[in-house]
């Protein structure tokens, strides 16, 4: 049953033609989808690749379990030689999920010294374009997005990120031909569709952005991604209390209790939306729960203080608006 947990499944270290994993048993996971087709997990004898919910590629051994395999070949970096440049990538992601900086930076160097050695290995290419996304170092980003591509063109996620990072660098034309792709390489998720919308959406196209919520709602019943478009929609309106309905019923786990892969972003706006109806005690729970993500790409674009602040401030009313309710219930008795 691990095997539904994953995104990616793909041989490391080998040169043989990736496919991909659609259907188990009859039954459709888009969450592992690599392209078109269906994988043998026997195929991949050395080790695989995972996703992280923070959006960075972990390795691991064969059937993803257990240590990544050894390198063909070792570097040096820090003095010490690298012989197994999975076991190094992963290293180097859990350097960035600290928030430290000192730790980032740290990261940035491992990831630079394993591409020297080995240009082709996935992982570092992603990785290090996440990086630099996060640091807001966005041309940079886009280029080494580009370079991982090339290395695994049927990753719709690569697409994903060179899109939001187009969108942030003006290349609008750019940034709709990714989503689209990203679309096309895996129908399965919404993502995409979303990303469109919300492109619509900025620009005053709300109908155009609505026909793309529709689709992907046509996709996946209950989609978090498109409820969240369709909130903000409200929102844009000024139908906060529709916008608040709308997130409050998204269901962000599955009945079998696994969490939905969704934008990260949907605490913010639910955030702000319970704000404006003075649901104080939702904003800041919400508010907290998207600082929970702080290598998010939301956070590329946004500071982290400004949400920080909003959650002190929301925590501040909720406080107040419970001690009122509880001086009412006092005089009433």
């Amino acid at each position: 049953m691990k095997i539904f947990l994953f995104i990616i499944a793909i041989l490391i270290y080998s040169d043989a033609s990736l496919r991909s994993q659609v259907s188990i048993q009859g039954k459709i996971y888009p969450d592992l989808l690599w392209g078109e087709g269906e994988e043998d997990p026997n195929d991949f004898a050395l080790g695989g690749f995972t996703y992280h919910k923070d959006d960075f590629i972990l390795t691991t051994g064969k059937l993803w379990q257990g240590n990544p395999p050894p390198s063909r070949g070792s570097f040096t970096f820090d003095g010490e030689e690298v012989r197994n440049s999975g076991d190094f990538n992963n290293q180097a992601v859990n350097l960035l999920l600290t928030f430290k900086a000192e730790d980032r930076i740290k990261a940035r160097e491992m990831f630079q010294a394993g591409i020297k050695f080995d240009p082709r290995f996935f992982p570092f290419r992603y990785n290090y374009a996440r990086l630099l996304e996060i640091e807001k170092e966005y041309e940079e980003s886009i280029r080494q997005f580009e370079f991982a591509k090339n290395e695994i063109p049927d990753y719709f996620r690569t697409y994903i990120h060179i899109g939001i990072l187009s969108e942030w660098t003006n290349e609008t034309i750019y940034a709709i031909q990714n989503y689209k792709k990203a679309v096309s390489l895996n129908p399965w998720d919404t993502q995409g569709l979303v990303l469109l919308a919300e492109h619509y959406m900025n620009t005053g196209l709300n109908n155009r952005a609505k026909l793309y919520l529709d689709k992907a709602l046509s996709v996946e019943e209950g989609s978090p991604n498109a409820r969240l478009g369709l909130a903000r929609l409200e929102f844009q309106a000024g139908n906060f209390h529709k916008a608040y309905m709308i997130f409050s019923k998204t269901e962000l786990f599955s009945p079998e209790g696994k969490e939905k892969n969704y934008d990260k972003k949907l605490h913010y706006y639910y955030a702000e939306t319970a704000s404006r109806v003075q649901d104080y005690e939702t904003a800041e729970a919400e508010y907290s729960k998207i600082l929970e993500y702080p290598n998010d790409p939301f956070f590329a674009n946004f500071p982290y203080k400004v949400v920080e602040r909003r959650r002190n401030i929301a925590k501040k009313f909720s406080d107040i608006k419970k001690t009122s309710l509880e001086n009412d219930d006092l005089e009433s008795q």
